[in-house]
C-alpha cells in the first residue's frame, strides 16, 4: 500500500525522527499519555504558490487504520492553503506520534507531485 517506503518499517515507527523515538521513551517511563489532536499544515508553498493540490491521504488512512485515533482529512484532490489544517488526528499521544514523520513525508511527497502536475497542466491550457 505504502509507495515510498518498506511498509514493516513504517509500520513499526522505524523512518520516524530520533526526538519522536525520545518523547515515547520519556512519557512512557513517566507513565504519561495525554488525548491530543494534532492539525496537519502546510506553512508555505514553493515559489510563493498560492495553494497546493492534496494528495496522500490514501497512505496516510492506510498507516492509520489499525489505530484508535479519529481522523478528519480533505478528500484527496482538493485544493489547500498555506495554515489550513488538511489532516486532523484525535486520540492518545502515544497511539499515534511515532508516525507523524511517516504522516508528513507521505502527504507531502504526494502533495507536492499533485500540486506540481496541477500547474503544468494549468500552465499548458493558460500558456503561462
Amino acid at each position: 500500500m505504502f509507495h515510498t517506503a518498506d511498509p514493516k518499517e513504517i509500520k513499526e515507527g522505524k523512518l520516524t525522527d530520533i526526538y519522536f523515538v525520545r518523547t515515547m521513551q520519556v512519557l512512557k517511563a513517566k507513565r504519561v499519555d495525554k488525548w491530543v489532536k494534532a492539525e496537519f499544515i502546510a506553512k508555505r508553498f514553493p515559489e510563493d504558490y498560492g495553494w497546493g493540490v492534496l494528495a496522500g491521504i490514501e497512505e496516510a488512512s492506510h498507516l492509520l487504520k489499525d489505530l484508535n485515533v479519529t481522523v478528519r482529512a480533505m478528500k484527496e484532490g482538493t485544493l489547500f492553503r498555506a495554515y489550513e489544517p488538511v489532516m486532523e488526528i484525535e486520540g492518545m499521544y502515544t497511539e499515534f506520534g511515532l508516525f507523524e514523520t511517516s504522516l508528513l513525508g507521505l502527504l507531502c511527497q504526494a502533495s507536492g507531485v499533485a500540486t506540481k502536475a496541477a500547474r503544468c497542466k494549468k500552465a499548458a491550457v493558460t500558456g503561462g
